[in-house]
């Protein structure tokens, strides 16, 4: 399966913004080609070292400056090229945190020997980017006792502004917290997710959500032209590279009151590393730069807003995207009915978690059309991250990022994941 692209020149709500600007297309591909080729090399490596992560970011970062170089040559306008050098920034810190987690990986995890029942869910992460595991029943009485304690405040919020998403992030070491963590560690999901990525892993957080139909945080993106909502509004992935996710059910889910949606095996889509890393960079630059400023919904302020769409289609086409490209599949093409008939919903009456790998498998859920849903979503980390922050800040190629990248370590932002 290859990665959906989107012609956004063919999109009625961003075709009548096409620039003037010429880019050499060709040339701009090369270098993102040489970037993944580089990508490729050092996660080959069986023992990387410091100089191979130097040498990856050096040559990574080089081939960037060639792109924003060549952008600036087309008299780019001076909003357009602020995006493209923030983005630009954002993907190579996101690449430079990898080398280290897999520098980190070499060094420190010796790998464990799991079960049959836990090789079979980690063979099913890594070839279908999920898996269904059962939580233990005391657990997830707790787990759900505590949290349906939240819904009164968290309806209240979703029907009091229906524009965002009413979450709360569960406090750290608080007995909801520790019933997560428990669980998650009990049903083996620690141990399975330390192997797929050869870090000992650990809970980064959770956020407990309640959605209802009366919410449209997710609707008319695209009313200002007059476009219905796409087939697959919010299909997406993650914006952490390294956080992989359980989804735990607090209410029974069925068709009707927003199931998570999956599409099995799109973890392994062909993709480019380098593309990909810059759309998602997009998405958080955007929205840290006017979400705030928006005057309804918070989510996807760039297909919003027609000024934002403007800048948008400036760029080189081939950084034209979203991690959150499913709002933008048009209703009745080729595309979206390939996507409907690949996705998978995750129904269930309670007990159990969906683990996935949300920053590359394709997903999406929230979207209820009748009665409630309350889940939580649950994010794990490197159990070594603060070291690997550590290391970063010793590198002098990545002095000037590491502010960044503590800052994109510890965002938890729920309407971007």
């Amino acid at each position: 399966m290859r990665h959906p692209e989107i012609d956004y020149s063919a999109h009625p709500a961003y075709a009548p913004y096409q620039s003037n600007l010429r880019y050499d297309e060709d040339f701009v591909l090369q270098q993102i080609q040489e970037i993944d080729e580089q990508h490729a090399k050092f996660c080959a490596l069986t023992s990387p070292s410091d100089k191979d992560a130097e040498d990856a970011l050096a040559h990574a970062q080089k081939r960037m400056e060639q792109i924003l170089r060549h952008a600036k040559e087309q008299d780019i306008s001076i909003l357009a090229e602020e995006w493209l050098h923030s983005t630009a920034k954002w993907a190579i810190t996101d690449l430079s945190h990898e080398y280290a987690r897999r520098i980190f990986s070499e060094r420190e995890y010796p790998g464990q020997t799991l079960s049959s029942e836990k090789s079979k869910q980690l063979a099913l992460m890594q070839e279908q980017g999920m898996y269904i595991t059962d939580l233990p029943p005391d657990d997830y009485a707790d787990i759900r006792q505590l949290a349906l304690a939240h819904r009164p405040e968290l309806r209240q919020r979703a029907i009091s502004d229906r524009f965002n998403r009413a979450v709360t992030n569960v406090a750290f070491n608080s007995p909801l917290w520790k019933a997560i963590k428990h669980a998650s560690k009990e049903a083996g999901i620690l141990d399975v997710l330390s192997e797929l990525k050869r870090n000992r892993m650990t809970m980064l957080g959770a956020g407990l959500e309640y959605s209802c139909p009366e919410q449209d945080w997710y609707q008319s993106l695209y009313a200002d032209v007059g476009l219905t909502d796409s087939p697959m509004q919010y299909l997406h992935f993650d914006e952490g590279d390294c956080l992989p996710k359980s989804m735990i059910y607090v209410t029974p889910v069925n068709e009707e009151n927003g199931p998570t949606r999956a599409i099995p095996g799109s973890n392994r889509r062909e993709i480019s590393e380098c593309q990909i890393r810059m759309h998602k960079a997009l998405d958080r630059v955007v929205g840290d730069r006017y979400a705030k400023f928006v005057r309804k919904a918070h989510y996807r302020p760039l297909a919003r807003h027609a000024e934002l769409r403007r800048i948008f289609m400036e760029l080189p086409k081939p950084f034209q995207g979203s991690s959150h490209f499913g709002d933008d599949v048009l209703a009745g093409t080729g595309l979206a009915d390939n996507l409907a008939k690949l996705e998978m919903p995750y129904l269930s009456q309670g007990g159990q978690a969906l683990v996935f790998d949300g920053p590359h498998l394709l997903h999406r859920g929230s979207l209820v059309k009748s009665g409630e849903r309350m889940a939580l979503q649950v994010i794990y980390r490197n159990q070594n991250q603060e070291r690997i922050k550590s290391h970063l800040s010793k590198e002098t190629l990545l002095k000037d990022q590491v502010a960044l990248a503590k800052k994109y370590v510890r965002k938890f932002v729920m309407g971007y994941v």
